[in-house]
Parts: C-alpha cells; structure tokens; sequence
C-alpha cells in the first residue's frame, strides 16, 4: 500500500526540528503538550476536533491524547507524554537505552512501575479500555525519548526499541505518526520457531492459525521449509506457483510493484475447512516446492534476501490480519530471513533440554542481535519480539520432578523473560489430522482443539504483551 504525503502543514518537519532543539532539559510536562505537541499535531495535518483529552478512557486510565481520523470509530493514536529530564539529556549515546529503559520516567510512561495505574500498555489493554476509547497505536513522549506502540487485537508491543530524540530521529518519528494515521493496520507477521527440531512449530502454526481464522481473522501461511510439512499438513500443493519468487523478484527490480502484488496473490491458494461442531473456517498459503527452496536459500545471500523477502511482506501485509512463516530448524538463509521479516516469534520447547536451551538463547540472545542489526540497517521499526516460552509436545502426565528439572535450566540459564501458562499436550489426535490433511482443530470437541484455542487467547486474542 502507498502512503500518501501529510496533508498541507501549517509547520514544517524543519521546524518541529528546530522547535524541539530549543526545549529546555527540564521542560515541564504541560509545557510539552501546550507548546511541542501541538506544533507536531499541526505538521501532521489533525485538526484540534480530531483530538482528544478524555477525562477517562476506562478504569481510571487518563492518556494525554487520544487521536482520532474519525470521532464515530475508536482512535487511532494513544499518546502519554512526561517531562524532559536533565539527566537523561547528558546521558551518552552508547549509554542511552539501557540508562532510559531502567529510568522512572520511562518506565511510568509505557506503564512498567512495580503498581502501573497509567502507561501505554495499559491505554491499549483491551481488558481495561472502553472499545470505543481503544486505540490501535500507542505513543511515549518525553523530548529526550520516545516509542511508538502497535496493538493487534489482544497483544501490545513496541513497534521499535526506544529511542533517543535528535535531529535526525524526529523526522522518522513524524514520517511513521503519518503511516499510524493514513494506513489501515497491517498484518502482524509472526513465527512459532525454535532451531531445534522436533518441538511441532509446524503444528502449533497451523492450528494457531486455524484459531484466529475460526475467530473471524484473516490468516496468510508462509512455508520456507524445504519439507514442506506445513504445505502438506493443510492438504495443499508445494508445486502450486511454480518459480513466484523469482518472477516477483524481477518486478520488484523494475518497481512494478502492481505487478509484482498481482503474481504474488496469485501465487497464494486458499482452502476452508470444516469443524465438527458445524462450523468453517479457510486460511491461505504462500509455498514452493523443497527444491525451489533449496535453490533460492543456495543461490541468494542472507542479507538480499531478507532485503526482498521484506519487500514481498510489504506488497501484501495490508490484505491479512495475521502472517505466519514457517522455516527449517537448520539456521540457513531462509531461517534468517524469517527472523529479520517477523515481528514476533513465539519459541516451542519439549521435554528434552536442547530444546529449551534452544529456546532461551533465541530469547535472551540471538533476538536482541537481530533487533541491533535490523535498527543499524537504518529499519526505524524492528523486530522481532518474544512472545515467550511454549512448552509443546508436553507428556499427558507430567510430574513434580520434571516441573522443576524445567524450571532449573530456566533458573541456571539466567532466563527472565515471558513462559506462556498455557502447555500442549500430546494427543493421537494430532497426528490424525496431519494424515487428513488438516489443522486439529477442526474436531472441536478435542480436547488439543481446547488448548490450542486457550493459547491463541492467551498470546493474541486476550490481553498480552511483550517489549523484549
């Protein structure tokens, strides 16, 4: 989709520049709405009736702004902005991050202190907030940090590492509020993945897929596994677009991008599927035969790929609500662009150690190298984010003794970030519905079916997020 330029400004992204330069360190927050937020709001063309300041948008919760395209809808735009802080303003570049992130400043304005009444991510929990106060973006803004904020449906998550106010980022913030305010929501595009086999990231994608449908979402899979296990588990075809990635790649080169959108739908199959209580559902899929891929991950460096594989997300992330990719545990070209195209990853362990250190290296390491190199590639909104830990291919019965042989790798690997409640048990039923060709959960009196369904809740449907 094209975004269109802002509307004619009263002040230009210059000027917003210069008036941000001449802000005082210890500029006071009222001072920063009445004088700062207001000259923004007129550079991005929202007119005074389209904001507001809602005495409460639910629970207590009082945001500074709410922006709106259209007063009948919700708002687009939740903004919670604080004071500036002379210390913040000495701290080094090198320094900045790690010193904002563990400031109270910040942490009160994305809503992270110990007892949080306000912050973004409360302004945007759908457990909290009036519908009709619920924004689909969220904005922290102090003049020495901001950070944009996306919801999707239940999840909330950074849109991209907090970052420091300057000349040269402000503009890129301005650049981004205009495609929050034009564009309608993209897809969120998302991996269930670990770099250990044999933990059902095939399986948990298509039947957390098969719940969001089943929701009433639009639902696009990606298969850049060369077994094509995803390809075969929906009953579908590996060789249904023979060669789209490359004929895509050549109108990419010549900016036909119409054109390059009209191959890649075309090269995307559809299905419906029906449940057992009387219900359908149909997800759609985006695959290619084991050698195609096997060629393109021998014959395209890691970085060009992931380059175009981006732009190929670009063409169509405005047509879905949610984007799943499936790649080999192998490390590889493919397995790195799905990690440099996604913006959250959801890492599946079982029950044997590699697995979960797997998962916790990914968690604790591997992704926050991604999220440096995809921000020093000048990508203003990174990704990806945990999700968490998802204990799958869990034994029916599992004792007190492997809980806490789990929970000591988890311990002694030093891990602190996010273990989703819910565990998948394993079921004959499963690999029933692998046979036929179909995602589990269409036997919706399964009891698998009742997990999965509980889990897609728990990650994206109920209230959840994640900012590591």
């Amino acid at each position: 989709m094209v975004i269109t330029a802002p509307p004619p400004a009263k002040v230009s992204s210059r000027r917003i520049v210069d008036l941000w330069a001449s802000l005082p360190t210890d500029y006071k927050e009222s001072d920063l709405g009445s004088n700062f937020m207001l000259r923004l709001f007129d550079y991005l063309g929202v007119n005074h009736h389209q904001i507001k300041n809602e005495p409460t948008i639910g629970r207590g919760l009082k945001p500074d702004y709410l922006i709106y395209n259209d007063l009948e809808q919700p708002p687009v735009l939740v903004i919670e902005i604080k004071k500036r802080e002379a210390a913040l303003a000495e701290v080094s570049d090198a320094k900045f991050v790690a010193t904002c992130q563990e400031h109270p400043r910040y942490k009160d304005a994305v809503g992270l202190s110990p007892a949080p009444n306000n912050g973004i991510i409360q302004y945007l929990d759908i457990n909290k907030v009036n519908p009709s106060h619920l924004a689909s973006y969220g904005l922290v803004f102090n003049g020495d940090f901001f950070q944009l904020w996306r919801r999707v449906d239940g999840l909330v998550i950074p849109m991209m590492t907090v970052k420091r106010v300057n000349k040269t980022s402000l503009p890129k913030l301005l650049k981004e509020l205009v495609k929050c305010l034009q564009a309608p929501p993209s897809a969120l595009v998302t991996a269930i993945w670990n770099s250990k086999g044999g933990v059902s990231k095939t399986t948990n994608t298509i039947n957390v897929a098969a719940c969001l449908a089943l929701a009433g979402k639009r639902v696009l899979l990606i298969d850049l596994d060369p077994q094509n296990d995803l390809t075969t588990g929906l009953g579908l075809k590996a060789d249904y677009a023979p060669n789209y990635f490359d004929r895509i790649y050549e109108k990419l080169q010549l900016q036909e991008l119409e054109h390059a959108k009209d191959i890649l739908m075309a090269s995307i199959q559809t299905k419906s599927y029906a449940t057992t209580d009387g219900k359908s559902f149909h997800l759609s899929l985006l695959s290619a035969t084991k050698d195609y891929l096997n060629n393109i991950n021998d014959a395209v460096r890691a970085h060009s790929q992931y380059v175009i594989f981006n732009k190929l997300l670009e063409l169509i992330r405005y047509n879905y609500d949610y984007i799943f990719i499936d790649a080999s545990p192998k490390f590889d070209n493919l397995a790195r662009c799905l990690l440099c195209t996604t913006d959250t990853i959801l890492l599946p362990f079982d029950s044997g150690t590699k697995s979960l250190k797997h998962a916790i290296e990914l968690s604790a390491k591997i992704i926050p190298t991604i999220q440096v190199m995809r921000d020093k590639a000048d990508d203003f909104t990174v990704g990806p984010w945990s999700l968490g830990l998802l204990y799958s291919n869990c034994p029916a019965q599992i004792g007190v003794g492997m809980d806490k042989a789990i929970a000591d790798v988890i311990k002694t690997q030093g891990f602190t970030g996010k273990q989703v409640s819910k565990r998948l048990i394993t079921f004959d039923r499963v690999k029933q519905a692998e046979f036929q060709g179909k995602p589990v959960v269409c036997w919706q009196n399964s009891q698998i079916t009742k997990l999965f369904h509980e889990l897609t809740t728990e990650v994206f449907l109920g209230h959840n997020y994640s900012n590591n």
